[in-house]
C-alpha cells in the first residue's frame, strides 16, 4: 500500500467535523434533557432518597394541618353564616387546601406537575367569580347596591390599573356598568381556561411545539387577570363604603396571593432555582429537586394564608350561637 493509499484511509476513517459537532449538539441536547425529564412513577420510587422521603412526610404533615385549618373554617361558617352567604364563603375558603393538594399531588407525581399548576390557576380563576358573587350578597343584590349607594359615583383608580387610568372619571354604578363589571370577571374562567386546556394537550403531546408557542399565550393570560382583579378591587371598594366592617380588603388580598403565590412566585423561582445545582442525573434529577423545593414552599404559605382566611371570614356573623341555643330552649319548653 502506498502513501496515497493509506491517506486515503485515514480520510475514510476520520469522522468529518459536521459529524462531530453533531455528535457533541447531541451529548449536550441528551445531558441537558436528562436533567430536565421528569422520571416516571416507577422511576421515581425506585430511586427514591432521603430527601424526597423527607420532603414527602413533611408535605403530608402541611396538608393534613391546612385541611384541619379549613375544617375549622367551614364549620364556624355554617354556624354563624345564612346559606346566601354560606355556600360562597365555604367556595372561597375551600380554594386553600385544593392548592395544597394540588402541591402535594406535584411531589408525589413529578410527572403531573403541569396538570397540577394548572389547578391552581384554575382556583383563582374560578374564585374571581365566586368572590363577586359573594360581595353583593353582602348588599343582597346588585340591584338593592344600586339603591343603597344613591348614586354615588365610584373611582376607577385602583390596583392594577391606578396609573394609566386617571384620565378616566367617576364612574356612577348602573345596571348596564355592574354588567360590564360582571363580564370582565366571569371571562377570567372562560377566556384563561380555554388558553391552559390547550397548553396541557400541548405539553402532553408535543412538548417541543409547546416550548415553541408558550411564550405567545402569556399576554393574553396576562390581560385577562389583570382586567378580572381591575374590576373585583372596584367592586371591593364599592361595597367596602356600605360593609365597611366585613374585612373585604382582606379577603380580597388573600384571593390574590393565590396568583402572586402559585402563578408569580412559581415562575420566578423555577428559573432563579436554574443557577443552584441540585440533584443528580435521571431520574431524579435537577427538575425533581427544584419543584420538590417550590412546592414544599407553596405548602408553607398555604397554612399561613388558611391562617389569614380564618380570621378574614370572621366577620359577617349573621347568626349568634347565643341566639340558637335560646331559641332551642324555648322550642322545648
Amino acid at each position: 500500500m502506498n502513501a496515497s493509499d493509506e491517506w486515503t484511509l485515514v480520510e475514510q476513517t476520520e469522522p468529518a467535523p459536521q459529524e462531530v459537532e453533531m455528535e457533541m449538539a447531541m451529548e449536550k441536547n441528551g445531558s441537558s434533557m436528562s436533567l430536565r425529564t421528569h422520571p416516571t412513577v416507577a422511576e421515581y420510587y425506585g430511586n427514591m432518597t432521603a430527601f424526597l422521603s423527607l420532603a414527602i412526610f413533611i408535605a403530608s404533615l402541611l396538608t393534613i394541618l391546612n385541611i384541619c385549618i379549613y375544617s375549622t373554617t367551614v364549620s364556624r361558617l355554617r354556624r354563624h353564616l345564612n346559606k346566601p352567604l354560606r355556600t360562597p364563603s365555604i367556595l372561597m375558603v375551600s380554594l386553600y387546601p385544593i392548592i395544597s393538594l394540588a402541591a402535594l399531588a406535584t411531589i408525589l407525581v413529578p410527572y403531573s406537575w403541569f396538570i397540577c399548576h394548572t389547578v391552581m390557576h384554575v382556583m383563582f380563576m374560578v374564585g374571581g367569580p365566586i368572590f363577586r358573587t359573594l360581595l353583593f350578597r353582602y348588599v343582597d343584590s346588585e340591584q338593592n347596591y344600586v339603591k343603597e349607594s344613591g348614586g354615588e359615583a365610584v373611582q376607577l383608580t385602583t390596583p392594577p390599573c391606578c396609573c394609566w387610568c386617571l384620565c378616566l372619571p367617576m364612574v356612577v354604578p348602573t345596571k348596564a356598568k355592574l354588567c360590564i363589571s360582571r363580564y370582565m370577571v366571569w371571562q377570567m374562567p372562560f377566556w384563561q381556561g380555554s388558553i391552559m386546556l390547550v397548553m396541557n394537550i400541548l405539553y402532553y403531546r408535543d412538548i417541543q411545539l409547546y416550548h415553541q408557542v408558550m411564550y405567545f399565550f402569556i399576554p393574553f393570560i396576562i390581560s385577562s387577570i389583570v382586567l378580572g382583579v381591575w374590576s373585583l378591587q372596584i367592586t371591593v371598594r364599592m361595597i367596602t363604603k356600605l360593609r365597611g366592617d366585613y374585612q373585604l380588603r382582606k379577603k380580597m388580598f388573600c384571593l390574590q396571593l393565590v396568583v402572586m403565590l402559585c402563578k408569580l412566585q412559581y415562575l420566578v423561582l423555577y428559573d432563579q432555582l436554574d443557577g443552584i445545582k441540585m440533584g443528580g442525573e435521571y431520574p431524579i434529577n435537577h427538575t425533581v429537586y427544584k419543584q420538590t423545593i417550590i412546592n414544599i414552599l407553596i405548602l408553607v404559605e398555604m397554612v399561613l394564608v388558611s391562617m389569614m382566611v380564618q380570621s378574614a371570614y370572621r366577620t359577617p356573623i349573621q347568626v349568634q350561637i347565643d341566639e340558637v341555643n335560646k331559641d332551642k330552649e324555648i322550642t322545648r319548653i
